[in-house]
């Protein structure tokens, strides 16, 4: 079954995709969320996160969980911003193209709605990369007050 992609916003088909390890990302460029779940954790770290997530009904669990889908949010966000100002380039490549009549190119508000969406997408990824390190210093104070209690049992 193929899934359909609507234009029409929140109502594209929802899927659950096999998440990948950002450790095997076929692109050279790794997302910028799980990139610095991995920098700042490490592999094993990554690995104990995407274990921990599993174990419902734990304060660790959850906190796993909460930490995962906010670095999946400003994945999400970051894919947003390079579509949008890949669009601006493309708008500004046809602004500048040679071949183009000049009659039809815009004199007034080429940049206006274009300048401020971008703002918009900025300033939102910033902001859920913000977030992703305030939840990721929450979970490593429970995994650093974890593994003490565990450590003296």
């Amino acid at each position: 079954m193929t899934n359909r992609i609507s234009r029409i916003r929140g109502t594209a088909a929802r899927t659950h995709r096999a998440s990948s390890s950002p450790g095997k990302a076929t692109d050279a460029r790794r997302s910028p969320g799980h990139e610095t779940l991995l920098t700042a954790l490490g592999e094993d770290g990554y690995q104990r996160l995407l274990r921990e997530r599993h174990e419902r009904g734990t304060a660790l669990g959850e906190l796993a969980d909460l930490v995962l889908n906010t670095a999946a949010e400003a994945d999400r966000l970051h894919g947003k911003l390079r579509r949008h100002a890949t669009h601006v380039r493309d708008r500004l490549s046809d602004l500048c193209d040679p071949h183009m009549d000049p009659g039809f190119v815009p004199v007034t508000g080429l940049l206006a709605s274009v300048g401020h969406t971008t703002d918009l997408h900025a300033a939102r990824f910033t902001q859920q990369m913000s977030q992703l390190a305030l939840v990721l210093a929450s979970y490593q104070v429970a995994v650093r007050h974890t593994g003490y209690v565990t450590g003296r049992s």
